[in-house]
């Protein structure tokens, strides 16, 4: 099921170079807490160095997804 929301990252930002950069340079510069695209919310815990990934609407199909800034910065260069 993580695949949907994961699915739902990728529609986000596929076609976007621009959106990639942002969710990259976020990392490195710690600028906003929370970056929100038109199907997932993304959530940077600077502190764990994770992000929580939440579809945009509460559905049991696209459960949270927790993911360390590494794992998060391959999956977005992919």
């Amino acid at each position: 099921m993580k695949k949907n929301t994961l699915d739902a990252l990728t529609e986000s930002i596929s076609n976007s170079e621009k959106i990639k950069k942002i969710i990259i340079n976020n990392i490195l510069m710690e600028e906003r807490k929370e970056i929100r695209l038109n199907l997932v919310y993304i959530t940077y815990d600077f502190s764990s160095r994770c992000v929580l990934i939440e579809y945009y609407a509460e559905d049991n199909e696209y459960p949270d997804v927790e993911m360390k800034f590494d794992d998060l910065i391959d999956f977005v260069k992919k």
